[in-house]
């Protein structure tokens, strides 16, 4: 998969015809999956064709880039690399982008040779959100995604931003793609939060560690406290493994898979890993072992 930064107006390293799906992608959901489906299908129509998906690094929320974000890119990233993507156009979103002609937008998908286009029933684009699926319609095959509810509740990326803060693991599973995931670096097993990533709520937390493309297997534990008295955040989150007894050194970049909460932290005095954490964590693993 190759990934390119895109402000909507660049002509791309691209000479295939391509399929792409439209969207700003701050998570990726199961709501999401139904626009894969069709573009995986469209594959079959047109084996000349690469699949290509457009996404966001920041999301943006009536005209304004927001910092805190739900699902890193580069997590994300891994996610459509899974998915069979040939090509991401990634958005680094600032006022310029902000600011692009619907016309503009258009133009920027003709010259990368986009043919078919797959978005949602509510996609829309350029300055003031003008672009809408009729102008699509004009220049591309437009395929139109069935909006997917749970319980009769469209399934968004306000969802699964209340789920991370409620630290609700099974309901961010069952409504991802994959499995929620987050990147960080770790000291010695210890790590800080990662920067402008909406914080899942302190716990304690089952979870697959990739490091070096080796899968090992342990709790993640979440600090109640993740700022010291000056605001400044703390490397005080833990990743404790069953299957390594060395320390991994600084700024190995760690792939953490959450995949069961055991509990909640809700105050100082169990603000830590417990013996009883440990063993239910290896009795899931045994359970689970495949």
């Amino acid at each position: 998969m190759q990934v390119f930064d895109w402000d909507f107006k660049a002509k791309l390293n691209i000479n295939e015809p391509l399929t792409i799906c439209l969207g700003s992608f701050e998570t990726l959901h199961l709501g999401h999956n139904e626009l894969f489906k069709i573009a995986k299908d469209l594959k079959q129509s047109y084996p000349d064709q690469k699949l290509a998906i457009m996404m966001f690094k920041n999301p943006v929320k009536n005209s304004q880039v927001l910092t805190k974000k739900a699902m890193q890119p580069k997590t994300r990233l891994y996610t459509l690399a899974m998915l069979g993507f040939d090509y991401v156009f990634l958005v680094d979103v600032n006022q310029t982008i902000l600011n692009c002609s619907y016309s503009d937008f258009i133009q920027g998908l003709k010259i990368n040779n986009v043919k078919n286009v797959v978005c949602g029933q509510d996609f829309r684009f350029g300055f003031n959100r003008e672009g809408n699926i009729d102008k699509l319609k004009k220049y591309f095959n437009v395929y139109v995604a069935n909006e997917l509810k749970v319980n009769k509740q469209k399934i968004s990326s306000t969802i699964i931003n209340e789920f991370i803060e409620e630290g609700n693991i099974n309901g961010l599973n069952k409504l991802l793609i994959g499995k929620y995931s987050i990147i960080v670096n770790s000291q010695k097993f210890n790590f800080k939060y990662p920067e402008h990533l909406n914080q899942l709520k302190a716990g304690i937390y089952i979870a697959n560690v990739v490091w070096n493309n080796i899968e090992y297997h342990g709790l993640i534990f979440i600090n109640k406290n993740q700022f010291d008295s000056n605001n400044n955040p703390q490397e005080n989150n833990i990743i404790y493994l069953f299957d390594i007894d060395y320390f991994i050194s600084k700024y190995q970049e760690l792939y953490i898979e959450f995949l069961q909460c055991i509990r909640h932290i809700n105050n100082n005095s169990e603000n830590q890993i417990s013996t009883n954490d440990i063993e239910i964590a290896k009795n899931y693993f045994i359970a689970n072992k495949k």
